[in-house]
């Protein structure tokens, strides 16, 4: 299983020059098997995604099966600038907790108060929906089951098995209560990668409790008690650094210093092999 970063950024996108190094564009996670891929929600790092699937299919027709974790404006706004939308013979699978609500959601990004595009039905490519909730659903060899994170609306992690590794997705969750995370703790189990969301330092944590996100300190907490075998921090502020963001990296590191997980800052465009070891 191959997981690729295409956008890390939280809330709004950070272009610019202090946030070249680990990217400005808002989620989008894409996982690949032996048997195919899918992508993890569609801010707006799922456009330069698109472009490279528009490349791999070589204008044969394709089917790209998006997972969104909720509906947040940084989850989705990426997906009126997804090329292979428009693509005549394309099939785009949305999976959501909720199918009325994405429907809904999808139709107010193509009205023509938002979009030139004058609503879905003008859309080239093929709009279905499908639930993710659950016993979960089969993707691309993958067996992918939500669970509840804690944010100020339902948000679904995710727990991804294929090819015998595990990937655990846990963005836009306020961990640091034991009883809050107790439920992430379990499933993320050993897993072979947690990306976790890192909104905050432990500092500013304290001005936004309530505000759905969780500091370094509570994903380095979350990843040492499922001990799993690499924490990704992820969903930066997007008034961080560069410069801030490898200080919090420096910081996760600290904190596994004593025999914790291998940690990484999650990057735009950078890809985590499963089947190789963490690197040291």
């Amino acid at each position: 299983m191959i997981v690729t970063f295409w956008g890390v950024r939280g809330s709004i996108s950070a272009p610019g020059v202090s946030t070249i190094r680990y990217g400005g564009n808002t989620p989008c996670v894409e996982v690949q098997t032996r048997s195919g891929g899918f992508v993890v929600d569609a801010g707006y790092g799922v456009v330069a995604l698109g472009e490279q699937l528009m490349r791999r299919a070589a204008g044969k027709p394709q089917t790209v099966h998006i997972l969104l974790t909720h509906l947040h404006w940084d989850h989705i706004q990426g997906l009126p600038f997804f090329s292979p939308i428009y693509v005549p013979g394309n099939r785009i699978i949305i999976h959501s907790a909720s199918v009325t609500t994405a429907k809904q959601a999808m139709d107010r990004l193509f009205t023509s108060v938002y979009s030139p595009i004058m609503g879905v039905e003008n859309l080239g490519a093929t709009i279905e929906h499908e639930p993710l909730s659950g016993a979960g659903i089969e993707l691309a060899g993958a067996e992918i089951r939500p669970l509840p994170l804690a944010h100020s609306v339902p948000v679904q992690g995710l727990h991804i098995a294929a090819e015998g590794k595990r990937l655990v997705h846990a963005t836009d969750h306020e961990g640091g209560d034991a009883n809050v995370d107790a439920a992430l703790v379990e499933v993320a189990q050993e897993a072979d990668l947690l990306i976790h969301d890192a909104q905050f330092t432990l500092e500013e944590y304290q001005q936004y409790r309530g505000w759905g996100h969780s500091s370094t300190d509570a994903a380095v907490r979350n990843a040492r008690a499922a001990r799993v075998r690499r924490l990704a921090l992820f969903h930066y502020d997007p008034t961080r650094s560069d410069d801030d963001v490898a200080a919090q990296l420096r910081r996760a590191q600290e904190l596994c210093a004593d025999g914790g997980p291998t940690v990484m800052a999650s990057a735009e465009l950078v890809s985590v092999d499963l089947d190789q070891p963490p690197a040291p």
